[in-house]
Formats: C-alpha cells, structure tokens, sequence
C-alpha cells in the first residue's frame, strides 16, 4: 500500500518509518514548512506556561539567563499531548504539568488553576484556532500570546506525489490538521488531480473539515486523535 505523507519533512520522516514497519511504502509531500517565528521570551513575570503543540517549544528562543533556570524549574505547565510534554522537558521546562488531550479538556484546567492576577503565557503558533483565547476569555482571563513559529504553505506537491498521483498508485493520503488538509486539496487541485480519488484518512474531525466541505466520500476519522490510531486506520 502506497500512503502519501503531507507532514513537514522531519516529522514525515518519522512517519515514513512507523509506514515501514507496518508493511506500507510511504511518498512524502510535505505541504508546509514549520519556521520559527523569532519570537522571544517576554520580560514579565509569568506564572503559567501554556502550549498546545510540540512546535511552541521546540521553535521557542530563550537567552541563557532569561528565562531563569529557577523560572524553568517552578513554572507550572499546561499542555496538550503528550509530545508537547517531551518538547517542554527537552527545552529545560521540568515544572509540574497537567496534560489534556485536547483544548476542550485543557481550558477548564486552566481556568481553576489561574487567578485574576495570573499571567499566563500561551505559546502558540501564527495559524491557530482561536479556542482555548476564546474560553479563557468568556471566563474573565486574558492570555498573554507569544507566537513563536508559523506555516509557510508548499509552491506545489513533491515530484515524486505528482509521479504516484499521474500513475494511480496513491491508495491513502494522511492528514494532521485542518491547515495542512486545505493546503493539500489546493496543491492537488492545481496539480489536476481529483481528491475524489482518493481514498483520505484525518487525525480528526477537525482536520478533516475541508475534506468534509468538498462532500468527498472516502474519508475516515482516527479512533483517537494521535498518529497511532490513524496508522491503524490502513489495517481496516
């Protein structure tokens, strides 16, 4: 089974293996590019961390004093996914940390957790929904946001999907967010393929809206929303 991958390269790299040990060849086409966004640790007194991507700490850029190694130490963090914890103690941030499995979960945790005086930082990225600022907000709490990368959208599918696509030899196409699924539907379309095709497997129902807008057929929903439960989907 030929799966087309549209992660950015690093992760579809990791993505390409997991397909190898389940017996699947993978084709990669990422159709954006993580970049940091340059954004810098703020000079207030922050008294909880909020990210709900691995991306927010792993593009996060900090000086060797600021944040302090006490401020790392302390800082309460809440976090969805587990892989955001990973990034989280990976960038020096051990303090303790509640993690949800999606912002739903996520915002009534922070919103028992914080004070009128809180500053919470959100590290987030430029293309987001605006959920949990919204729930927070319609609770009385303002997030202090620090975007520290964004998603700069492919000029066209790889050579080797356009290759596969033309040949027919496309059975899948994985996707992780909403962002990246309408990016892909628009490099395909430019490309003259028709994503009725194709048979589409979504993260979740999120990322699968702009399939679902397109009253495309062939689109099934992970059991859960993370990569395992997607990879399942190929066995059914």
């Amino acid at each position: 089974m030929l799966v087309l991958v549209t992660r950015p390269a690093e992760q579809a790299l990791e993505t390409m293996v997991k397909l190898a040990s389940r017996g699947h060849e993978a084709v990669l086409s990422p159709v954006a590019d993580i970049a940091p966004a340059g954004a810098h640790w703020p000079a207030a007194t922050i008294d909880v961390l909020v990210a709900t991507s691995a991306r927010a700490f792993e593009a996060l850029q900090t000086a060797p004093e600021f944040p302090t190694p006490e401020t790392k130490h302390l800082l309460p963090l809440f976090l969805v996914g587990q892989r955001t914890l990973e990034a989280a103690r990976t960038a020096g941030f051990t303090g303790a940390a509640r993690v949800a499995t999606d912002v739903k979960e996520l915002a009534p945790k922070l919103i028992a957790h914080l004070r009128s005086t809180s500053t919470a930082l959100y590290l987030a990225g430029r293309e987001r929904k605006p959920d949990l600022e919204n729930i927070c907000a319609s609770a009385g709490f303002k997030l202090m946001l620090l975007e520290t990368y964004g998603a700069v959208a492919a000029a066209s599918l790889s050579e080797e999907a356009l290759v596969a696509l033309d040949a027919g030899a496309v059975d899948s196409v994985l996707h992780y967010s909403q962002r990246s699924a309408a990016i892909f539907l628009e490099l395909l379309e430019a490309a003259g393929f028709d994503p009725a095709e194709l048979r589409h497997l979504a993260i979740s129902e999120d990322a699968a809206a702009p399939l679902r807008e397109l009253g495309l057929l062939h689109i099934e929903i992970a059991a859960h929303p993370d990569e395992d439960s997607l990879l399942a989907l190929l066995t059914i």
